[in-house]
Order: structure tokens, then C-alpha cells, then sequence
């Protein structure tokens, strides 16, 4: 199939898009609790019928495949990916679905033909992809992180409402039982006022602190032009793909992106890490071009009404927090996780996707018999895909990922991590503004502008 040239439907996207930054910015208001607008009610093209959903997956290889088996069950229209030869598992096992480069081509013409789409692609393509689909009316799911900046999130969110859609971010673990229960436990004091958080991970395991490869000739199977999308013009590579995009910056959000949604997560949900913030990092091998090799976050939240003062460190690279003394002396902490410090006692979580607390020390947590009341709907089979599909259909509640209760105020506390990293010294978010209040330079890299491609 012929790759489409340049043309005036993504021109008119982007001009869309300008007017909608101004809206996010400037009017929207920050979203604190559940908004009315997300009841199912309120939702429109709600597939009602009996039929099974049709689905168009915009990525298919890699992460792509992988979300696109968790959707089978319902019935894939059409198929896109940059590179036919890595997407061509995917073509095989799906021989009746439509076969598109340009996701722009494959939504104008299939039309209503497709009710939701799911993109997996890299970081920096997620949002054009996902604003189109959505001011067509349909339903989004999005890997994580949502966007590649701030702003970006915040446009999805106002579209996402104006349009009436179900969204959901892929951050499947928000779907766990730990994660319930991590809130739930905190809420009702098992360990004190929370004080403290850290998480690590040993992200990056790709090239980060590196210059930007050499020019390679570009292979039969890839449309490059397609796949560089809104980022600025470069050669191919074969060093960028089909991974290690992840540590530059004009493709990916590095380890925090890569990981951030899924392991602060619980904690972003059970202590509300919105609003305005300072926010300091300390990292190695940081460019312009590239992420760095390793980093320490650190977020201060000052008294937020009847929420304490509370600080968030995150660990990258080579650095891990502190190991808890109740774990004992020899003890050594997992690849990721999270540990949560009250006045009345700590939590800990080994597992990237909050599926694992637990009280420490042990003795404690085998004596926790008699523990919260379970207050939070849980998700059938832990199944985030599922509860997608089941909203979609108006046969469940709104997805807990969704982008205007949870997922676009998660992806931006991510995000401003990488804001310190790349500003090199301390900012203050001013959340309302959106601006970094004492480092007006350093909002640059909360917005970005893009090729016309």
C-alpha cells in the first residue's frame, strides 16, 4: 500500500490542536476527584448492540503485539503499523483485518467502520495518533506513558471530554488488587500518616548518556519518514529501533517513562501526588539529545489541606533507595517496587505493578488479620484490556486508568521528573499554570513543536 504524501489533514489536526492547547492551559480545570463528565452516562457511540467491538491497532509489533492478543476476542478491523516485516506475526494471525502504514489513512477511510482504537507505538506518536482518533469519536486505549509532554496530556484530557469517549492509559497494573489495596490500607492508617515514598527500577536497560547514531541506509519494509512522525527530521538508524528509541528525547521519556506509570502508580493513587510541586534531580549522562544513564527525582509536595508534607524519591539506573532496616541487614532489594514510610509503619512493594504490599516488618504483616474494609471496586481477573472493552460497550464502570480522572494527572507527575532532569536545576510547578514558576525556561520542555509530515 502506498504511503500518503504530506497533505492538509494533518495540517488541520495540528491547527486543532493549537487551539486546543490554549483550552487545556489556559481554562480546563485540573481534575482533583471524579468529574460528572466521566459517568457512563454521559459517554456517546457506546457500542450497545450485542456486536463485538471493532478495533483498529495502531502499532503491532512488540508491546503493539502483545496488547493487540489481549484484544482478540473482540473483532480487529484494521491493522498499522511503520514496518510491514515487523508487524507481519500480527498480519498473519490476522489475515482479514485492513493492512495501513499511515494511521491517518487507515482512520479516514475505514471511518465508522472502526468503534476504538488501541496505539502502541513510541512515546512521541502516541498523542497525534490518539487526538485524531478521539475528535473522530472513538474510543482510545494508549500505551504509557500517555504522551511524550505535559501539554500534550492535558489536550487529551480536554478532547477526551468534549468528544464523550471511554479512554484508558496502559498501565495495566492500575487494574491489580494491590493497588486497591494499597489505597485502601493507607487511607485507613494501618501505617500512620505517609511521610515518605520511594521507588527504583533498573530501567534504562537500553543506550541512555549517548550521542545519536550514524546515518544507516533505511530497510525496504520501513516507511522512516512515517515512523519519525512529529519528531524532528534525522536519518534511520537501526540503533533506535526497535527499542533503544526509549532513551532519546525526541522519541521517548527514558526510564521515568518507561516505568514511571506503572510503579507509582499506588502511590499516586492512594496519596493524590497532584498539583503544585517542587521537583530537584540529580543525573548522569544527560543531553540534549539523550536521556541519562541514571537519575534520582525528587518531589516535594508542600501541606495540601489535611495532607501532610510529603516527599517522592525515584531511582533510576544504578540507584536504589536505602534498603528498609526492618527487612534485616543482608537484605537486597528487587529490580523495582516501592516503599511507603508513615509515622506508624512502612509498606513495601516488590513488584513493578503494585501487585505485592505487605506490611513490614513480616511478624507484622502475618499478624495484619484484621484489615480494611475493601471499599474500591475491583476489576474482574485483574483484566485492564476487559474493563476497556466492557466500558466501551456500556457494560461496565469507567476504566480506573482513564485519562480525565486518572491517567493524564498520573502521566504529568511522571513527566515533570524529566522536566527537573532536563532543566538541571530545581523547578516549582505551578499546576493551575502550567509553568514552571521560578524557571520560566524550563517550560520548554513541557510543550514541543512538530514537523508536518
Amino acid at each position: 500500500m502506498n504511503t500518503p504524501k504530506p497533505n492538509t489533514v494533518t495540517r488541520r489536526r495540528f491547527i486543532q490542536t493549537a487551539s486546543l492547547a490554549a483550552l487545556a492551559a489556559g481554562f480546563i480545570p485540573r481534575s482533583f476527584g471524579q468529574s460528572a463528565n466521566t459517568s457512563p452516562a454521559r459517554f456517546k457511540n457506546l457500542v450497545t448492540d450485542g456486536r463485538k467491538l471493532r478495533i483498529a491497532c495502531i502499532g503491532i509489533g512488540g508491546q503493539g503485539q502483545y496488547d493487540n492478543k489481549n484484544l482478540r476476542d473482540e473483532e480487529i478491523v484494521a491493522l498499522c503499523d511503520v514496518d510491514f516485516e515487523r508487524g507481519l506475526e500480527t498480519f498473519s494471525a490476522l489475515p482479514k483485518a485492513a493492512r495501513y502504514r499511515d494511521y491517518r489513512q487507515m482512520l479516514t477511510e475505514m471511518g465508522d467502520r472502526i468503534d476504538a482504537v488501541s496505539i502502541s507505538t513510541p512515546d512521541h506518536m502516541h498523542f497525534p495518533a490518539a487526538l485524531m482518533a478521539i475528535e473522530m469519536g472513538k474510543h482510545v486505549r494508549v500505551q504509557k506513558p500517555l504522551t511524550h509532554t505535559i501539554e500534550e496530556a492535558r489536550i487529551l484530557k480536554a478532547a477526551a471530554l468534549k468528544a464523550g469517549v471511554v479512554t484508558q492509559m496502559g498501565n495495566q497494573g492500575h487494574a491489580n488488587e494491590g493497588t486497591r489495596l494499597t489505597k485502601e490500607w493507607i487511607e485507613a492508617g494501618v501505617i500512620g500518616t505517609v511521610r515518605e515514598v520511594h521507588f527504583w527500577t533498573n530501567r534504562p536497560i537500553w543506550p541512555q548518556g549517548v550521542a545519536l547514531p550514524e546515518m544507516m541506509p533505511v530497510p525496504p519494509t520501513l516507511d522512516w519518514n512515517l515512523w519519525v512522525g512529529v519528531a524532528p527530521e534525522r536519518p534511520y538508524s537501526k540503533e533506535l529501533m526497535p527499542f533503544a528509541w526509549r532513551g532519546f528525547w525526541d522519541y521517548g521519556c527514558g526510564a521515568l517513562g518507561d516505568m514511571g506509570c506503572h510503579i507509582m502508580d499506588a502511590a499516586f493513587y492512594a496519596l493524590d501526588l497532584r498539583g503544585n510541586v517542587k521537583v530537584s534531580a540529580v543525573s548522569e549522562g544527560c543531553s540534549d539529545v539523550s536521556c541519562p544513564k541514571s537519575s534520582i527525582v525528587t518531589y516535594e509536595f508542600p501541606q495540601r489541606g489535611d495532607r501532610a508534607p510529603l516527599k517522592v524519591v525515584w531511582f533510576d539506573g544504578q540507584n536504589k533507595p536505602p534498603v528498609p532496616k526492618e527487612l534485616g541487614p543482608d537484605a537486597k532489594l528487587s529490580m523495582g517496587g516501592s516503599i511507603f514510610y508513615g509515622d506508624k509503619g512502612v509498606l513495601l512493594d516488590t513488584d513493578d505493578y503494585n501487585a505485592a504490599p505487605r506490611l513490614l516488618p513480616d511478624e507484622r504483616m502475618k499478624a495484619f488479620t484484621n484489615r480494611p474494609k475493601k471499599t474500591i471496586p475491583r476489576v474482574p481477573k485483574a483484566n485492564s484490556y476487559q474493563e476497556w472493552i466492557s466500558a466501551c460497550k456500556g457494560e461496565g464502570p469507567v476504566p480506573g486508568s482513564n485519562f480525565v480522572d486518572h491517567a493524564v494527572d498520573l502521566t504529568e507527575f511522571v513527566l515533570l521528573g524529566n522536566v527537573a532532569i532536563r532543566a538541571g536545576q530545581p523547578i516549582e510547578w505551578d499546576a493551575e499554570k502550567m509553568t514552571c514558576s521560578n524557571l520560566p525556561e524550563a517550560d520548554r520542555f513541557v510543550r514541543k513543536s512538530y514537523r508536518v509530515y
